[in-house]
């Protein structure tokens, strides 16, 4: 599930480039309008759920002796999300409803709102939205769950929606965001006691004025929870959702399903249903297996190219299906399923496994892109309701006997085990050169409607290892205004590729740092203006894109760090033919600018072509000179 699996899995009883072409628009996008991927904004980390920070985070030689940055205890109820981090913020709200705003570098308490109401899920922060940045925050009131969004500077209220207000409906999952528009599914309670609709709801991101509202059986019918986060292709705006049991019979064919949906419009464009007839509620626990899809889908790539959604199901088996046909490709048996808590928790991906952990009987597993099993390993402890991450070569989960546990991502072997203090059921987020986590089990399962656990909860922690200054606020200045570049840059460096880019194209990821020179003015978050004249910059680069070694388009954003923690974020569009690249820059806090990008001279186009024309290029050396507008780039 997206905040943690256990919010509704232990509480419903008890988630070619020939020559020198290259795609440098995919280096150079951070998941086009979305989540920007530099820091871990949403759940997912991203609109595809990777739950993956590429290239960020303490390296592998570096994790086995990674140590406590700071701790913030909350004196209010445990964090049963993963933190989210963007903007120099924290977010992260408990299940007695206290929403804390903390400096990512410090742990500092900038601000907190007590909304009244359990948050079992994970928030989402956008610092680029209309108006200013803001944190969006799922609060889970039976009956009428709502979403909250707050200035992401004060934790002041912008605007309130009421998601839904069918009895007994609830909400579990998390909140993802794309060009202005906030998406969030809906669920019954965590018991199942109720007769309400599962549904996906899309907000206007700047008023919080529905846009529409789908839900995923029809009327008649109850169940269909979402209990996660929605994953969106953006190359193709289709989004996916997975589906839980009925509560009542009989069960629409639109239960236990995986399900696609336009991400404009809300019309359901098809589904597969893996368990058909999944009636369960806690006083008719033999009714049905309660194989809800509680897990966040993932959007992978097959070996031969093909892109496939894949999701985890309550049953113990990863499915990954056609995107366009929702027909299965493939599906193992990951792990034990069952109705207590069983089944895959939310997974992550990094374009070459996919990596998840089972409740269960704690095992922490990858699997092949075409469906084998690579390694399994087991944290200690008993149930296990925590999603895993990833970052910069090591695998993260965390376990309820209190630790965090780092892995080789090829072969499972542990590389640390750091203690948290206490268990947890909570997520782990990877920014900067730091690694965030959150501690606390949420109140007790509620065993049946009469009787209210809600508020029989501990207080948990958030806590930050490792170097967590690269996660300093860019317009953390006194002023409150962001940097302005005005000049241009010129920036070379290396991108690696995953899945590696061949003739044919195909949605990816891309990840590097360019280093460069920068010249022209600068003027601070405080309104200092500063004349530069080749100064050492970088380019920190991670992206999501349609490409292939012939051509490619995408949109994303992106940083430019001048040092002393200074750092000018952008967004940006951009088209490729041939090796030529242009892009129209887009600064996050206004101003424009424009950029031309090609393949490094010292490429090798011989090497280039075969790899494109074998398995793939994996890495590239690349060029881009960029230069604003008379009016600068604010950021």
């Amino acid at each position: 599930m997206t905040s943690v699996i256990r919010s509704a899995r232990i509480r419903k009883s008890s988630r070619r480039m020939a020559g020198r072409t290259i795609s440098l628009g995919v280096a150079l996008a951070l998941l086009g309008s979305g989540p920007a991927a530099a820091d871990w904004p949403v759940f997912g980390h991203d609109l595809t759920n990777s739950r993956s920070a590429g290239a960020e985070g303490p390296s592998a030689a570096q994790v086995g002796s990674i140590q406590r940055a700071w701790s913030f205890n909350s004196s209010h109820g445990d964090f049963t999300g993963t933190p989210v981090v963007a903007g120099g913020m924290l977010v992260a709200g408990t299940n007695l409803g206290s929403i804390f705003g903390l400096d990512a570098a410090t742990g500092t308490l900038r601000w907190s709102r007590n909304v009244g109401q359990q948050i079992n899920g994970s928030a989402a922060i956008d610092p680029r939205a209309p108006g200013g940045g803001m944190a969006f925050v799922p609060v889970a009131q039976v009956g009428s769950p709502r979403l909250i969004a707050l200035s992401l500077a004060t934790g002041d209220v912008r605007w309130e929606r009421v998601l839904t207000s069918q009895t007994g409906a609830d909400v579990f999952g998390s909140p993802t965001y794309w060009r202005g528009t906030v998406y969030i599914g809906t669920s019954g309670p965590n018991n199942d006691e109720a007769s309400s609709r599962g549904s996906v709801v899309a907000v206007n991101e700047a008023t919080g004025k529905l846009r529409w509202q789908t839900f995923t059986v029809p009327p008649g019918h109850d169940g269909g929870a979402v209990w996660s986060t929605p994953s969106i292709d953006t190359a193709t705006g289709r989004m996916y959702v997975g589906t839980g049991n009925a509560y009542h019979s009989p069960a629409a064919d639109t239960t236990d399903s995986m399900m696609v949906l336009n991400a404009s419009s809300g019309q359901i464009l098809g589904h597969l249903q893996v368990t058909p007839g999944d009636v369960w509620e806690l006083d008719n626990p033999t009714g049905g297996p309660d194989y809800d899809f509680g897990s966040s889908p993932n959007l992978i790539t097959a070996p031969d190219g093909r892109r496939l959604v894949g999701e985890g199901q309550k049953s113990g088996i990863y499915w990954a299906l056609d995107r366009s046909t929702m027909q299965p490709v493939w599906h193992t048996m990951a792990g034990p399923g069952g109705q207590a808590g069983g089944g895959i928790n939310s997974t992550a991906y990094d374009g070459k496994l996919i990596y998840g952990s089972d409740a269960i009987d704690s095992q922490i597993f990858a699997l092949a892109r075409a469906g084998s099993v690579q390694w399994n390993s087991l944290d200690a402890g008993p149930l296990h309701f925590s999603p895993v991450a990833l970052g910069n070569g090591v695998l993260y989960s965390v376990d309820p006997a209190g630790f965090l546990t780092g892995r080789d991502p090829a072969t499972g072997a542990i590389l640390t085990k750091a203690p948290l203090g206490g268990p947890t059921f909570g997520g782990v987020a990877v920014a900067g050169r730091a690694v965030y986590v959150a501690t606390g089990t949420g109140p007790p399962p509620q065993p049946v409607p009469s009787v209210d656990t809600s508020q029989f909860d501990g207080s948990g922690s958030i806590i930050a290892f490792g170097d967590t200054s690269g996660s300093s606020s860019p317009r953390s200045g006194r002023s409150g205004r962001a940097a302005t570049f005005d000049g241009s840059c010129q920036l070379s460096g290396v991108v690696r590729f995953a899945p590696p880019l061949t003739g044919t194209p195909q949605n990816g990821r891309a990840a590097g740092t360019l280093p460069g020179q920068c010249s022209g003015t600068l003027t601070d978050a405080r309104g200092r203006a500063h004349s530069i004249s080749g100064q050492a910059v970088q380019a920190v680069v991670q992206s999501q894109g349609t490409e292939s070694c012939e051509a490619g388009q995408a949109a994303g954003s992106g940083y430019l760090a001048f040092g002393a923690g200074r750092r000018l974020h952008f967004s940006y569009t951009e088209l490729r033919a041939g090796p030529a690249l242009a892009l129209k820059v887009q600064g996050a806090s206004g101003g424009a600018g424009a950029g031309q990008g090609n393949v490094s001279p010292s490429a090798n186009p011989a090497a280039t072509a075969q790899a494109c024309a074998g398995a793939g290029l994996t890495q590239a050396s690349v060029d881009l000179r960029l230069a604003t507008a008379p009016s600068g780039i604010s950021g």
